[in-house]
């Protein structure tokens, strides 16, 4: 996995802006930075963003990981696919819900493409909070057939010490 930065301060009011706000404006940043954390990884295929079920789509009007894999495939020219992961059904919001709830509640919610088989995916989302709905997408990449799925997100909430 690669990131950005940490999801507070100023970077979390930016994805805030972006993602709640729909201030789509800062994509070509936030892609930009995106392209930076990259430079780890190896080469990909192609690029995912992280699906969104229809109805979700519907509620929020955009899909800020697709804006994101756009952004990122206009600055590098690597092919985007959006027909490669799919979300089955909705869940319920995950903000709302501790580390075990929110792997319990993913577990099982989406779907790959056949045509997955044997690439190697850089997979885009905003935020990673507990990992566990990237933790699902790529489990179900890989079970499809992908070669190789690497995650990469703008920001990653801080981890917490007990």
């Amino acid at each position: 996995m690669a990131y950005h930065g940490l999801y507070k301060g100023a970077l979390r009011e930016l994805i805030l802006r972006f993602k709640f706000g729909g201030d789509l404006a800062l994509v070509r940043l936030l892609g930009a930075w995106l392209e930076n954390a990259a430079s780890c990884l190896p080469a990909p295929d192609a690029l995912a963003g992280m699906p969104q079920h229809p109805a979700h789509l519907r509620r929020r009007g955009f899909n800020q990981a697709h804006e994101l894999a756009r952004a990122l495939h206009a600055a590098t020219r690597i092919p985007l696919r959006t027909d490669l992961l799919f979300r089955k059904h909705d869940s319920a919001p995950q903000a709302s819900l501790n580390a075990q709830e929110r792997h319990k509640n993913v577990r099982g919610v989406f779907g790959a493409d056949a045509s997955v088989a044997g690439l190697r995916l850089w997979l885009i989302d905003d935020v990673v909070t507990t990992g566990s709905t990237l933790r699902e997408a790529t489990r179900t990449l890989l079970e499809a057939g992908a070669a190789e799925v690497c995650v990469l997100a703008v920001a990653r909430t801080p981890r917490t010490t007990a």
